[in-house]
């Protein structure tokens, strides 16, 4: 376990009202090195959010909430049915009921 005393993303953005240019690349970076890191472990996170970030005491981020994870039993690229993860975050395939690549659509962090 890690300590996060820098609480979730998502509040971090709101008290700051917005990040600059340079601080949003890092968390991107950290971001998108995290999902490459889940995906090639062959699972998709499928709830990936503001709210599932923390951040740490040297102001890192940290991936949670893997309750949603999926692995499928042949390869990321498969499509799968389940609709889970947070609507407000969702992509349309998840809405829509449609069948999605978790790797594609699953992780998507704004919609």
């Amino acid at each position: 376990m890690v300590y996060c005393p820098g609480g979730e993303l998502f509040d971090y953005i709101i008290s700051k009202d917005r990040l600059s240019e340079e601080e949003a690349r890092v968390f991107f970076r950290q971001i998108v090195s995290a999902i490459a890191y889940v995906h090639s472990q062959g699972y998709a996170h499928r709830d990936l959010k503001p709210e599932n970030l923390l951040i740490d005491e040297e102001h890192n981020l940290k991936l949670i909430g893997f309750g949603l994870r999926a692995k499928p039993k042949v390869r990321v690229s498969v499509h799968v049915n389940t609709c889970c993860g947070s609507p407000a975050y969702a992509a349309p395939e998840l809405i829509e009921g449609k069948a999605y690549i978790g790797s594609e659509v699953g992780d998507t962090i704004l919609g």
